[in-house]
């Protein structure tokens, strides 16, 4: 009988480790264009809420003959005034216990639409308390996070553009507040509807989702508060609550990562920003949506953010 010497058909270990880093620099070359891909799926259904958004104005605006409004703080005529920080009926336990709806009147341009996005179910609900509760995909940018409640509300990270001036009184944005003197509708913007901003991404840090002073109130009724509109020119001081120190920065779209995070207390940011790299998306008056570069020109930016400055300025 002849013996046969048996043959060894495994790897090696220097064989297995450079297989091994192979692998490991396909991987590293592999999961940035995996990123990639990811935002940009990301920034296009971000683009896609403003779209839909858009036709819900212009659908409103069809049928009331004006255009959402930022809402307002307040009670219904009869009940002790307020002035801060939502709107309020004292009746709303009342009435939602009866199968009543509440006084609905000061909510923002986020109620508002709603039978515009698909969502007349959610709008015809009686119980306040659900409504505020129920978070709604469109509202969010998937770039930055997954619809989600914060204690009993959902929230929205998309802001009304209120103009390039902070006022509540005379607004000369697109989403003014109920009480202006002139309401806006969209075949009367003088600045035009493809040169005026209508809503944009608002300017958030990462930490401060749900905390932060413009987004740590109810996505349908926070008044008309930074949560709902921001601005855009001009510059915006605040003051840092862990130092104190007094901070002024442009009112120019900004990428979150730059937004304030202070470890206690809060920052009311009143301009636009997003999770997106390089620039921010936003809906103009004529339903189209753009990219905005977080280098924008400051000039050019506060101009599309007024309706009615009679400026020549448009975005490139």
């Amino acid at each position: 009988m002849i013996n046969r010497e048996s043959r060894r058909t495994g790897f090696t270990l220097i064989e297995l480790l450079v297989v091994i880093a192979i692998i490991a620099v396909l991987i590293g070359l592999l999961l940035p264009a995996v990123q990639k891909v990811r935002e940009a799926a990301a920034r296009s259904q971000c683009q896609n809420n403003l779209k839909q958004f858009g036709l819900a104005f212009h659908s409103y605006s069809d049928v009331q003959k004006q255009l959402p409004d930022g809402g307002r703080d307040g009670r219904p005529t009869g009940q002790p005034a307020i002035t801060c920080c939502s709107w309020d009926d004292q009746q709303v336990t009342t009435k939602n216990a009866a199968g009543q709806m509440d006084d609905r009147t000061g909510f923002n341009w986020r109620y508002q639409t709603l039978p515009y996005i698909e969502q007349q179910p959610l709008f015809d609900t009686i119980g306040r308390a659900t409504v505020y509760a129920t978070p709604v995909k469109i509202h969010y940018c998937p770039s930055r996070r997954a619809p989600t409640v914060y204690g009993s509300s959902a929230r929205s990270d998309y802001a009304g553009n209120a103009g390039n001036v902070w006022t509540s009184s005379n607004a000369n944005g697109v989403v003014v507040h109920p009480t202006a003197s002139m309401k806006v509708e969209i075949n009367r913007i003088p600045d035009g509807t493809s040169n005026t901003v209508m809503l944009a991404e608002k300017w958030l840090h990462p930490m401060q989702h749900g905390k932060d002073g413009g987004d740590n109130e109810t996505w349908v009724n926070a008044g008309w508060d930074e949560c709902v509109v921001r601005v855009g020119g001009g510059t915006f001081t605040y003051t840092l609550p862990t130092t104190g120190a007094s901070v002024t920065i442009p009112r120019v779209p900004k990428p979150d990562i730059e937004a304030p995070n202070p470890a206690s207390g809060s920052v009311w940011n009143q301009q636009f920003g997003s999770s997106h790299a390089g620039g921010m998306n936003a809906l103009m008056a004529d339903g189209s949506v753009r990219l905005v570069q977080f280098n924008v020109d400051p000039v050019v930016w506060a101009a599309v953010c007024s309706r009615n400055g009679g400026e020549t300025q448009t975005l490139n």
